[in-house]
């Protein structure tokens, strides 16, 4: 309706001017706004500054389908009130019906149409009945002759509309503007309060040569599909309303950092008179945002088994749609995003301890703008919590442990100079990849305390002799004695005089070697209770692979291999049977000269366990 009043020969307000001055009045109710005409309309007029103004009501506005086809409905009762008086000056009501879905013969409307389909423009028919509508009820009021004969000389516009509206334009991306209207015109665009005097050109001879056969395709491919004829009578009538119509084009392209949602785009075409129409597209709305999330901000992380909790200051922005964080292995190359998600918060799995990653995370809003990374933060996921805070001694060891610590790579490779004696209390943590050397005649103890080594299949931890030449025997070996918590994943003891001797401890022992002792690899004595699986028992001299003897012997050992191990695999002094069923004795058919004791080693493994576990 606007479109049609503003083309009028009278000084009009704009809508948003209008919408603005009434919501800074508290006016922002049509009932408030009815009594104020009704009461005291000298009192908007002076809100407005206007001498008159327009009411409507919308009194039809549907679609109604039956097969294929529909019918559009659009109607509306306007009045006009003199704000000086509150008299009402006209008053005006139509409705206006068509059918859709069917084919026009009609040359303009089979032009339009075609032209709103290869655009892609929706709503283009409810959009044509609205303006027909207004346009009906605008030519109802009374004009002098002067002001019609101004009137007859006014260019038109056939349509016009965004090409490209649907999702918030971001920096660098072209809002494109097309009209058709009348040749030989200047025509210009305003994006609201927003941007103006957008200037529209017309197409080249080759853009619009090339939309003219995209629209006559369409219309032949509409004919064809309906069954009906295309006459060359009717397909003259549309080539020469083309060729009676410019098509103008302009384009704004945003620039970063701006912002502005709800622009509904006005269209002026002058002629060479000074006449000038206007048309707007109240469909495709336009929506701006070139103005990214803010940067981060309170990274912080949470070491825990095998993943990372991460938190970060929430950002505060209306149009906030979540955030991307990003991993990578070094703190300033090779990172690729790890998940998004709309909460200030992400939890990184699946990762290997003790393995540093960085992490950084960025916002991003709904139009798909992303802010700035913050800044970078170095990751590493513990089999326990705060396991970095822990003291880390050395690179030489030897004495008593009273207090727990961390034995970590970056100082490897450790010497022990003296017996290392975990007290009660204490708990000795041992990282991947780390090695630890022992003098001659020196142990590792475990007298009370905890250790809990944390290899891996690529980083074992190792447990070896200093001396070069590597002679089994040429250290005391590992003792574990009333220990608590005891842990070994992937580790290797080599050459020591006994390797592993267990009393009174329950550890747990998985994909761990011991080779080359001199007395024996593993020696369980009373109360040894550990859990032994996918290990490896190989190569141990002296009394073999394992001796047991003593009371409260209750092994649970699975999916190991005892391999050339002399003079025997196994040798029991227990006074129960062990039970060392499924596991590999180093050849397919093992026989009883490889146990010395009470021992049930069938059925067993005829090849080493594959995958066990990896």
């Amino acid at each position: 309706m606007y479109i049609h009043i503003s083309s009028l020969p009278f000084r009009d307000l704009e809508i948003f001017d209008t919408d603005t001055r009434l919501k800074n009045a508290g006016l922002e109710d049509t009932e408030a706004i009815n009594r104020m005409i009704a009461q005291n309309p000298q009192k908007l007029k002076s809100i407005l500054g206007v001498d008159a103004v327009v009411t409507g009501e919308v009194t039809h506005f549907d679609q109604i389908f039956i097969g294929v086809y529909s019918q559009i409905a659009v109607g509306c009762k306007v009045n006009m009130w003199d704000l000086n008086t509150g008299n009402l000056l006209w008053r005006a009501r139509h409705v206006n019906r068509a059918h859709a879905g069917g084919i026009s013969s009609n040359p303009v409307g089979l032009l339009m149409a075609a032209v709103a389909a290869v655009w892609n423009l929706r709503g283009t028919e409810m959009l044509s009945q609205t303006d027909d509508v207004f346009r009906e009820i605008a030519s109802t009021i009374e004009l002098p002759e002067s002001a019609l004969a101004m009137q007859a000389s006014l260019p038109k516009i056939d349509l016009f509309a965004c090409i490209n509206s649907g999702k918030p334009f971001t920096a660098g991306q072209p809002v494109s503007l097309r009209l058709i209207g009348d040749r030989d015109c200047k025509a210009y665009v305003d994006l609201g309060e927003f941007k103006s005097a957008i200037p529209l050109r017309p197409l080249s001879s080759d853009m619009k040569t090339a939309v003219r056969a995209e629209v006559m395709h369409s219309i032949q491919e509409q004919y064809r599909k309906s069954g009906h004829e295309l006459t060359q009578d009717l397909m003259r009538a549309i080539e020469r309303e083309m060729a009676s119509r410019e098509i103008y084009e302009g384009v704004y392209t945003v620039a970063p950092g701006e912002q502005m949602y709800g622009l509904m785009s006005k269209a002026y075409l002058v002629n060479s008179s000074g006449s000038q129409v206007t048309a707007m597209d109240p469909v495709h709305i336009i929506d701006i945002d070139a103005r990214p999330p803010n940067t981060v901000t309170g990274l912080t992380s949470l070491s825990l088994d095998q993943r990372v909790d991460l938190t970060w200051d929430q950002n505060i922005e209306e149009d906030l749609a979540g955030y991307e964080v990003w991993m990578g292995p070094s703190p300033l190359s090779g990172y690729a995003l790890a998940v998004a998600l709309e909460k200030n918060a992400a939890v990184i799995d699946q990762l290997e301890n003790f393995e540093p990653a960085f992490v950084k995370v960025r916002a991003f809003d709904t139009a798909g703008n992303r802010g700035g990374y913050s800044r970078f933060t170095k990751i590493v996921s513990l089999p326990e919590p705060n396991l970095n805070d822990l003291p880390r001694p050395g690179p030489s060891l030897g004495g008593a442990v009273v207090a727990s610590a961390l034995l970590t790579k970056d100082r490897s490779p450790y010497t022990v100079q003296s017996d290392l004696v975990v007290k009660p209390g204490a708990t000795l943590h041992i990282a991947p990849g780390v090695e630890i050397l022992f003098l001659p005649g020196t142990m590792l103890a475990i007298s009370g305390g905890n250790i809990a080594v944390y290899g891996r299949k690529n980083q074992l931890v190792r447990f070896s002799p200093v001396s070069a030449n590597n002679t089994p025997g040429s250290w005391g070996g590992v003792l574990l004695k009333n220990s608590g918590h005891a842990v070994f994943e992937y580790a290797l003891i080599e050459n020591a005089e006994t390797g592993l001797t267990i009393i009174n401890s329950q550890p747990l022992i998985t994909h761990t070697t011991i080779t080359g002792a001199s007395q024996a690899g593993l020696h369980l004595q009373d109360n040894a209770r550990p859990s032994i699986t996918c290990s490896v028992l190989s190569a141990n001299q002296g009394q073999g692979g394992m001796v047991v003897e003593g009371e409260g012997i209750a092994p649970v050992i699975r999916n190991t291999s005892f391999v050339n191990n002399n003079p025997f695999e196994v040798q029991s002094y227990a006074p129960i049977e062990l039970d060392l069923t499924n596991n590999y004795w180093g050849v397919e058919s093992p026989g009883a000269d490889k146990f010395l004791g009470q021992i049930l080693w069938e059925p067993w493994l005829q090849s080493p366990p594959k995958r066990c576990g990896e």
